[in-house]
């Protein structure tokens, strides 16, 4: 849950007087054999009694539309249906206003309640909500609604929830009183795999190897997955020296980037996070191949801002190093320690006299860690004789180290170099010690290539020590020693043109490991990893044959429908892409090309036609903005970002995530960063889709404002977000009756909350529905808004979860209001849907068929309404597969 886009998992308090399930559940990224439950598991069940529950009777299934044009060559054929299950017996009714899953658990979950899966996903598709909700005429995102007054709220009514598997979809079928409500039938799901590509040369992986250890014939590399849109934890395993290697196994929440990686005796250790102290993770091992995080319960030694170094396998457990954020704003020393890092203490690190402790050995329970000043006067050893319960400053200073040193162990004493560094004779001196309190120079490494700017690194391996310098770009040379006193080139690991190598081991039978990172397009990067006996040639290792490693590129953010049309944005293969359809079943796909990431986050229809916006990097560090239109859905062109839409010079970062389409023409919203990175908003309004007109005048002048939706009302456009991070967000309403110009609105929050932001906006009759997520004591919940004066007064209330949840996406219809996203615990949540008639309401659905539920992590993304027919898509991924989700159903009302 780490994108910055994401809105966070919110949880409900469970009643006090309810008992707590039995230890049920299944076991997330484990293996697909293990053994399914023999009975159905059963959810609790938790009565609201201050909610009216949706009603209605079922509806028939809907017909798709027939296809009115000829289908392109690169169109999807349709798939074949999958064997049908047995309809299973009604449920007996329920009791009034519960909430409870429907239907049967997925078969083959496994059985181990007590993991976690890993990190739960970003808000997928960017910063984006919903997107264009405008009134009709003006064919508004979702499917208009007819403009009419609310009715009064119904009595409480009598419904039972009963899930048929039949016929190929799934069936709900309601029982109710007389009074209205809203229904869902005729679900079906089916896999997006084969529907959403894009024809591309590559898959847009972002893969990253940054740390490697081995321990006896088992060697751990570690690094990152950022493929969006479900990054994961990257952990590869060798069970047999690097002859084989394995995806290991993975459980509980957390980063999705592994730092560093140490081990031995039965217990291994893994850190990493955003390298900015912005979150931190921490993994613990029995092998090397299984790995749970350690949750947040076990992090409480660990403020915000800390940042995590290097790590060290003791004696007696195991030592963190880093820095802090000091109350003044600058940055000081840290250390922690654990005795089997699961469970950490802050140590005292105040009288070290030092900015940043930046590495980490240990032999025994000494410890020697590198501490840097900043001031550039070099770097400092501090040491500590109790395993790293207590550290004190030596009196060694090795100024020459202005960029740092590296250090590691011998089994008689500690060695330590300046990295990258040399001496005017091109050498580099090395130190040693043989408690890390005294330091002397014992030898030096020469030999090194002329265009080498010395030693980066220093690895610590059962018969002695090696040293890496990168002798350019794509080359690096390995030195050895059993002393410290006397080196030896060991290897070139060379010819990788575009390569950066991280991690390096060497393995009790002298084999020597290189791990790291290659750029094989403009929009994907992929592992490297690097092999050399003891007397041979180095060699790459082939990894494509790995089970799940590798991954596609490929999500959809958006889903809009007008007029029998369905259009779909999102990218694919690091490629902006759109999908067209007029019956949800085939679809004809479009990639924009060019260079570089591209990604599509929104898209709105509106007088003038299509219009999709998102963002796209002219270089790595540059981010424009990307804007497509097209007057019936099936031809696009790019906009020109230029004008108004252009980015100045000294921003490095201006995208566009929302777009929304009125009567008087279109709203889009983005974030604009400055010269320091401070984010801010930015809007737009054009009523033609040739002149677009920058808003120039914003509340708060837009400084640290995100905004994530916009829609357009009756009488002007409606722009929601927050302000602030975490627990300290505030929600931000704007109204604008031009689209230029915009006034703030009061503040929403439910009475209980202590912050709260807003994350999706629709127009629904004479109101403005808003969904947002709070934070109330002891957990994140999401509620619902309703305003009926253009958001100068609102009245909230929370969405029925009894476990953590989280909605993606909102959309309005003439029968109701429909959310998507998931509920149940973070890292194995299961697909979800939210019904209302009048945004205060809410009635939850839990879906279980095909691969909306199961191991791992399934939830819906995008949903759009056109008539009765809804379609939403989603993903469901666990830590070894990943795969897009396609679900349509029909809404019914009976009001």
């Amino acid at each position: 849950m780490s994108s910055p886009w994401g809105m966070p998992p919110f949880s409900s308090p469970v009643p006090e007087d309810e008992p707590p399930d039995p230890p049920k559940g299944r076991r997330p990224y484990s293996s697909p054999t293990a053994e399914p439950e023999t009975e159905p598991r059963r959810r609790r069940v938790v009565n609201y009694p201050d909610k009216l529950v949706a009603g209605g009777p079922p509806r028939p299934e809907a017909e798709p539309p027939a296809e009115d044009e000829p289908r392109s060559w690169f169109e999807t054929e349709n798939q074949p249906e999958e064997d049908l299950d047995e309809p299973e017996p009604e449920a007996p009714p329920e009791e009034e206003g519960e909430v409870r899953r429907v239907g049967r658990p997925p078969a083959g979950r496994p059985t181990r309640p007590d993991l976690l899966v890993a990190s739960g996903p970003p808000r997928p598709g960017g910063s984006s909500g919903r997107h264009h909700r405008g009134p009709a005429p003006s064919a508004i995102r979702r499917a208009s609604p007819v403009r009419r007054r609310s009715l009064a709220a119904p009595a409480a009514i009598l419904l039972a929830l009963v899930l048929l598997v039949g016929g190929g979809v799934l069936v709900w079928q309601w029982s109710s009183s007389d009074q209205p409500g809203l229904a869902l039938s005729d679900g079906t799901e089916r896999s997006g795999d084969e529907l959403f590509t894009v024809p591309s040369a590559g898959d847009g992986s972002d893969q990253k190897l940054n740390d490697m250890t081995s321990v006896g014939r088992a060697v751990v590399a570690v690094g990152s997955d950022t493929t969006s849109p479900t990054p994961r934890p990257l952990f590869l395993f060798s069970p047999d020296s690097g002859k084989t290697w394995q995806l290991g196994q993975i459980s509980g929440a957390s980063t999705p980037t592994v730092q560093r990686v140490v081990g031995g005796a039965g217990r291994w250790l893994a850190s990493g996070g955003d390298g900015v102290g912005g979150e931190r993770g921490l993994w613990t091992s029995t092998d090397g191949f299984s790995w749970s995080a350690v949750e947040q319960s076990g992090l409480s030694a660990f403020r915000n801002g800390d940042l995590i170094s290097g790590i060290a396998r003791t004696s007696s457990g195991f030592v963190a190093v880093g820095r802090t954020t000091l109350g003044n704003g600058g940055s000081g020393p840290a250390a922690w320690q654990s005795p089997d890092g699961r469970a950490w203490k802050r140590v005292d690190t105040s009288g070290l006299g030092a900015r940043e402790l930046t590495a980490v050995v240990a032999k025994g329970d000494t410890v020697v860690a590198i501490a840097e000043s900043g001031q550039g006067d070099g770097s400092r050893v501090v040491r500590s004789s109790d395993g790293g319960a207590t550290f004190q400053p030596t009196e060694f200073q090795l100024p020459e180290a202005t960029t740092g040193s590296s250090v590691a162990v011998l089994p008689k004493q500690f060695v330590l170099v300046p990295t990258r560094q040399r001496t005017i004779t091109g050498d580099v001196r090395v130190y040693c010690s043989p408690t890390g309190a005294q330091w002397a120079q014992c030898g030096s490494i020469r030999g090194l290539s002329g265009t080498s700017p010395g030693i980066d690194e220093l690895i610590t391996y059962p018969s002695g020590i090696a040293a890496v310098s990168q002798a350019n770009l794509g080359k690096y040379s390995i030195l050895t020693s059993s002393d410290g006193r006397g080196w030896a080139k060991r290897t070139d690991l060379g010819n990788l043109p575009g390569a950066t190598l991280r991690g390096f081991t060497i393995s009790d039978s002298g084999t020597l490991f290189a791990g790291g990172d290659q750029a094989t397009a403009d929009v994907e990067n992929q592992l490297v990893l690097m092999t050399a006996p003891p007397r041979g040639d180095a060699t790459r290792i082939r990894l494509a044959g790995v089970d799940g490693l590798s991954r596609i590129a490929r999500q959809t953010t958006r889903l809009a429908g007008h007029d029998g049309r369905y259009v779909a944005v999102g990218s694919a293969s690091g490629d902006a892409g759109i999908w067209t359809s007029l019956n949800w079943q085939s679809w004809t796909s479009m990639s924009l090309g060019g260079t570089n990431q591209q990604i599509l986050d929104d898209v709105a229809y509106g007088r003038r036609g299509w219009l999709a916006v998102g963002s796209t990097q002219s270089d790595t560090s540059v981010t424009d903005p990307l804007l497509v239109s097209s007057a019936d859905g099936r031809t696009w062109k790019k906009v020109a970002a230029s004008g108004d839409l252009a980015r100045t010079q000294d921003h490095q970062y201006l995208g566009m995530h929302v777009v929304a389409a009125g009567e008087a023409g279109y709203v889009l919203a983005g974030e604009d960063r400055n010269a320091a990175g401070v984010p801010g908003a930015a809007l737009w309004f054009t009523p033609d889709l040739r002149k677009f007109t920058r808003s120039k005048k914003l509340p708060q002048s837009g400084s640290g404002v995100r905004v994530y939706d916009v829609a357009a009302t009756p009488s002007g456009y409606i722009a929601i977000g927050g302000s602030g991070g975490g627990d300290q967000e505030s929600t931000v309403v704007w109204f604008s009756e031009d689209g230029v110009n915009w006034k703030s609105r009061p503040r929403v929050s439910p009475p209980e909350a202590g912050s709260a932001g807003l994350r999706q906006v629709v127009a629904y009759q004479d109101k403005i529905i808003a969904i947002g997520t709070a934070q109330t004591p002891g957990s994140r919940r999401a509620f619902a808004a309703v305003s009926e004066d253009d958001g100068t007064t609102w009245r909230t209330a929370w969405l029925p979860a009894d476990q953590a949840a989280a909605v993606y996406d909102l959309a309005a219809a003439d029968q109701g209001l429909v959310a998507v996203g998931w509920h149940g615990r973070p890292g194995e949540g299961d697909s979800a849907v939210w019904l209302s008639e009048d945004g205060l309401t809410w009635n939850r659905v839990d879906l279980t068929k095909g691969r909306l539920a199961g191991q791992g992590m399934q939830w819906l993304a995008a949903v759009t309404v056109m008539g009765s027919e809804v379609v939403a898509l989603g993903r469901s991924t666990t830590y070894n597969a990943d795969h897009m989700i396609l679900w349509t159903s029909s809404l019914s009302s009976d009001r």
